[in-house]
């Protein structure tokens, strides 16, 4: 289940994990852009998460997004929109 893959990679006792890896991961097993974005910026939301799994959510939310915020390393070939995310 991909958020408790999610889940499992953000726990307090491992070092920040390569989300980028794992995001591409869920993206080659079938999952869509949108429904990634948003198990990661649900994952953002939490409140229990120290600076270093905060910032690596957020790199990897860049990446699945895309566009600009992806630098050239977008996982998907179209930059998502908010009304995308809000219609998918």
């Amino acid at each position: 289940m991909p958020a408790r893959r999610l889940q499992a990679a953000l726990r307090p006792d491992q070092p920040p994990p390569p989300l980028a890896t794992l995001a591409q991961a869920l993206r080659d097993e079938g999952m869509t852009q949108a429904a990634l974005y948003r198990l990661f910026q649900t994952e953002h939301a939490r409140s229990d998460l120290d600076e270093l799994r905060l910032e690596a959510l957020a790199e990897a939310m860049d990446l699945i997004w895309g566009g600009g915020w992806a630098k050239g390393h977008a996982l998907f070939g179209q930059e998502l929109s908010q009304e995308r995310l809000d219609s998918e």
